[in-house]
């Protein structure tokens, strides 16, 4: 069974010389790198001294090298190299002795602080919450099963309700239509509130298992999902146009540059002088404001937020880089005194 996580899409020609483009899909980003078939062959040396066995011994195989690239290279050639160094990554990955191996990290260009885990492998959430996803599948999202989800899917689900939330408030902004707000409308109470609900629930479940820092912000980010479910309620008030079949409407005369056979006026407006329409106007206008505000200072908040989280990764990630270097320092110190050791014996 191939992985969704990692693949080898397409390849580069650089001066004869053939680059493997490698993707890596992991929970919160994407990595691609570029190797050439030597340095698969550096990983497995490297892996084998890691290990502290032979190279023949290695138990995943390269393709053969039985290929003259340079005079006899076909695109068929190319494609089933591809393959096979695909799988053979992807054997590597799924390698409980190997997975999280520094070498292959390093050959992945992973970050410090990732580690592969069986959770990754298990059935993901459906490709319809990718995380270039504009627009939400509201059947996917009923049909998920919250009570078998994982912490891995559980960010998945997250951010693309978190998308998908937010491009609907930018088309609702630039959109007068009546149906599309209320259908809007309807997807807040059948899925978004529900969903938000069960992500909620479901995260008291890893409570155990997350790290205190960690449960924080993931609750955080749920709160930001119901601070945006708000917006988008303000968002799909509907402001119903007047039309010729509107009950109780007369012809109005007090109409601004335009033909007054045209215009027509509800009963909400029919007792107003002029100046008391204007005012109702001003009004109006200065409750959209109001929201458009509140919606600034939304968007402002949740960047503080990101910057504050991105901040805290780095200084993290800095202590985790000063910790694996003194890790690897110890292993190394550890393995010279087995050897010595050894030789005393």
């Amino acid at each position: 069974m191939s992985s969704e996580i990692i693949s080898i899409p397409s390849v580069t020609d650089h001066n004869g010389v053939v680059y493997y483009q490698i993707s890596i899909k992991l929970p919160l980003r994407s990595i691609n790198v570029n190797h050439r078939y030597s340095e698969f062959e550096d990983l497995v040396d490297n892996l084998s001294s890691s290990l502290g066995i032979n190279v023949k011994d290695f138990p995943y195989e390269l393709p053969s090298k039985r290929i003259n690239w340079f005079k006899n290279r076909t695109d068929s050639i190319v494609d089933e190299r591809k393959t096979q160094l695909q799988k053979f990554l992807d054997s590597l990955i799924r390698d409980p002795s190997i997975q999280n191996n520094r070498r292959l990290h390093e050959f992945l260009q992973l970050p410090v602080n990732f580690k592969f885990s069986s959770s990754l492998f298990k059935q993901r959430v459906s490709s319809s919450f990718e995380s270039n996803t504009s627009t939400i599948d509201d059947t996917s999202l009923l049909s998920i099963n919250f009570k078998s989800i994982d912490e891995v899917s559980w960010l998945e689900v997250l951010r693309v309700v978190h998308s998908s939330i937010t491009h609907l408030i930018q088309t609702l902004q630039h959109s007068s239509s009546i149906s599309d707000k209320l259908h809007a409308r309807e997807n807040i109470n059948r899925v978004y509130h529900p969903t938000i609900k069960n992500l909620d629930s479901s995260l008291s479940r890893f409570a155990p298992t997350l790290k205190n820092d960690e449960y924080k912000r993931r609750k955080t980010l749920v709160k930001d999902l119901q601070e945006n479910i708000q917006v988008l309620n303000k968002v799909c008030e509907p402001s119903l146009p007047i039309t010729a079949t509107t009950p109780n409407t007369a012809f109005s005369r007090r109409v601004f540059g335009g033909n007054p056979s045209q215009a027509q006026e509800t009963k909400d407006t029919m007792g107003l002088s002029n100046q008391d329409l204007i005012q109702s106007q001003v009004q109006i206008h200065k409750q959209q404001d109001l929201e458009v505000e509140e919606l600034r200072k939304l968007i402002s908040r949740q960047r503080q937020i990101a910057e504050t989280i991105n901040t805290e990764v780095e200084e993290q990630n800095y202590l985790l880089d000063q910790f694996n270097n003194e890790v690897e320092s110890t292993k190394d110190k550890l393995r010279i005194a087995r050897k010595q050791a050894k030789n005393i014996l």
